[in-house]
């Protein structure tokens, strides 16, 4: 009897990958069978797993040797001691026989009886691999009739947990087709590695997902694999134990949207210019390159001419001041000079950009509390603050003792934590800004709803909290600026040159939806999206503006969004599955499982929602979207707060 062992190790795990070959047997050869077997146990030797030697000679023994060789595995593993995770992979011949599924090996008789000695059954391989141990383990079975397989693999592990009084182990299976159907020797592995090493092509997993799920492939094969064959699954369909090759733990945030734009960059500039504007709204910095040229020219002058105080930039919900402030960090960002050359953002006056270096801190202060906030800081100014019990007033008498010079950018005051803005605003910002050779940029809309109205006695409640004691105290208000109707004129004729061959017409389009947006930028984006669903002959119809999201002056962001989701084929379900991210705090919300429930529990509508309803809204509506990397998932949150601010208010509306 030939002998076959198993070596694990106590970090990755272990492969057992057996493709049967049939070449001098009685059955229909499947050359595809030993390859497909040496592929699997290639991709997961990658990942930390060690295999089974010898898988080529076992390929052509018999069916006991088979089932002594998966036994000896699990002998060895359980003894070893390893609660490493197992995978179990076998392709052949499948056969139905007396209500059970029979895994044919080489010297199997080609027609029935089958049982015993002479085939392997799938009850088998869930016995040895429940014997192993292991924490977690994944059966695939890339052979006719899986989907038979599945169903009895399903019914053991119902057993297992119920002789045990719980879950004997976290085991799931993938197969290659269901139970009426055959498979084709190469299609499921050759699609498997491919999803893997491509990626999702309907966006089933993300780049930023450390592991794929049984449940994302399966709906990745049967999308590859269409009417050839249906993969299914069986027990834990959440399992992660296939590692995703396109995981980067390090991958900055970026908008879901973002595509074309920086696709061009090598790796690590693009990488590095996203991390850096990961603290803005970094698709809208790719807008505005020609744009607010005043407005970057006054900040300019204002830091070569002071070196105290402090200046905020403002404005209405949605006119850009994120994308205003990105574009300054990124410019004056050592590290991120290639990726703006690349992207054009050097190119024009050179007077609207800040001095290469001239930040020693950017901030993002989006759901920071005031400790939060001084920490952030002082960790980018290099001062240890690990043991304070007060972060804020000890980087404050830091700076103050040492004398040191700095000059901060932080954006998004009114969206820190609730209750913390004003603490942040004169605990920290207005605090260093005080200080003799500190400046401090901040942006923040005047009030935390954005709905103040500034007199020239009181310009809003957090504008107000940032005035220091000493030193300048300037602020620049982004929706009074002259130039912002022809910048967003510019932007839209701008973007619409790769749709539309007219320049008449572009110009026209962007007369107009310039003269709609009010001064607000985010506008231009719902209204350009309209337009680049239209033929470019739309503009000679009449009254073709109705045809344009509603007149930011009459009727608000808020009216804008509600028609922007009745675009979509099934509005309702855009809505719901967004809203739980109106809600959100830290880098986003994990899209498995925790997302749908969150949908499902706030969902008016009584519907209950899936994984795959949250894989369609980021394929479909993803352009609402900013994607992060957090504890090895993709993470997800609103790409504007104004969005946020508009679902939020709908949700509490229905309740």
């Amino acid at each position: 009897m030939q002998v076959f062992h198993a070596v694990t190790t106590r970090n990755g795990g272990s492969v057992f990958s057996l493709g049967i070959d049939y070449s001098e047997s009685d059955h229909p050869d499947l050359p595809e069978c030993p390859a497909d077997a040496l592929r699997v146990e290639d991709f997961f030797r990658e990942w930390g797993f060690s295999g089974v030697s010898d898988c080529r000679r076992l390929g052509r023994a018999d069916a006991t040797a088979i089932r002594d060789a998966i036994e000896k595995w699990s002998d060895d593993i359980r003894g070893f001691g390893s609660s490493s995770p197992l995978v179990l992979y076998l392709a052949g011949h499948g056969r139905l026989h007396h209500g059970r599924h029979q895994i044919l090996a080489a010297t199997s008789p080609p027609t029935p009886p089958y049982g015993g000695r002479k085939s392997i059954s799938s009850d088998d391989l869930v016995e040895q691999v429940l014997n192993s141990g292991a924490s977690k383990a994944l059966i695939m079975l890339d052979v006719c009739h899986a989907g038979f397989a599945a169903a009895q693999v399903q019914q053991a592990l119902a057993h297992a947990a119920a002789a045990q009084a719980g879950p004997a182990m976290d085991l799931g299976v993938l197969v290659s087709c269901l139970h009426h159907e055959r498979c084709y020797s190469g299609s499921f592995v050759k699609a498997l590695l491919s999803a893997l090493e491509e990626g999702s092509h309907k966006g089933h997993w993300k780049d930023g997902d450390e592991f794929v799920t049984l449940q994302e492939l399966r709906d990745e094969l049967r999308d590859r694999l269409k009417d050839e064959q249906c993969a299914e699954v069986a027990g834990r369909s959440g399992l992660k134990i296939v590692p995703n090759p396109r995981y980067r733990a390090d991958a900055a945030a970026r908008a879901v949207e973002l595509g074309e734009l920086l696709r061009r960059l090598p790796a690590a500039d693009r990488e590095h210019f996203l991390r850096k504007a990961a603290s803005t709204d970094a698709d809208d910095i790719g807008w505005f390159f020609t744009g607010r040229r005043q407005m970057s020219r006054e900040i300019v002058n204002w830091l070569a001419e002071h070196d105290q105080g402090i200046h905020v930039v403002t404005g209405a919900p949605g006119a850009g001041k994120s994308a205003f402030l990105g574009r300054l960090a990124v410019i004056a960002d050592p590290d991120s000079q290639p990726a703006c050359r690349a992207l054009g953002m050097l190119d024009g006056d050179p007077g609207t950009r800040p001095a290469v270096g001239c930040f020693d801190v950017v901030s993002h202060l989006k759901n920071r509390r005031v400790d939060d906030a001084a920490t952030d800081m002082a960790q980018q100014l290099g001062i240890d603050l690990s043991r304070s019990a007060s972060p804020a007033r000890d980087l404050v008498l830091e700076l103050a003792d040492s004398g040191r010079r700095v000059t901060i950018l932080a954006d998004a005051l009114d969206e820190a934590d609730r209750g913390e803005e004003e603490f942040v605003a004169r605990d920290v910002l207005r605090a260093i800004g005080s200080l003799e050779g500190c400046r401090v940029i901040v942006g923040t809309r005047r009030d935390r709803d954005g709905r103040f109205d500034a007199t020239p006695e009181d310009p809003g409640p957090l504008v107000s909290a940032l005035r220091p004691r000493t030193g300048a105290f300037d602020v620049l208000d982004l929706s009074a600026d002259p130039s912002s109707e022809a910048d967003i004129a510019h932007y839209v004729e701008d973007r619409l040159a790769s749709r539309w061959s007219s320049a008449d017409r572009r110009a026209a389009a962007a007369r107009e939806v310039a003269e709609q947006a009010g001064r607000v930028f985010l506008y231009a984006r719902f209204a350009l999206r309209v337009l680049e669903g239209f033929d470019e002959r739309v503009i000679d119809e009449p009254g073709w503006q109705t045809r344009l999201p509603s007149d930011v002056g009459n009727a608000g962001l808020h009216e804008v969004f509600a028609r922007d989701l009745e675009r979509f084929d099934d509005p309702v379900m855009v809505r719901e599955v967004l809203s739980p991210l109106a809600f959100t705090r830290g880098r986003g919300l994990p899209r498995r499982q925790i997302w749908p429930a969150l949908a499902t529990e706030l969902a008016r509508s009584g519907r209950a929602y899936r994984d795959s309803d949250i894989s369609r809204i980021i394929r479909e509506a993803g352009w609402y979207l900013t994607e992060a990397t957090e504890d090895g998932q993709a993470v997800f949150r609103l790409y504007h707060q104004a969005i946020a601010d508009y679902l939020g208010e709908v949700v509490a509306h229905d309740e």
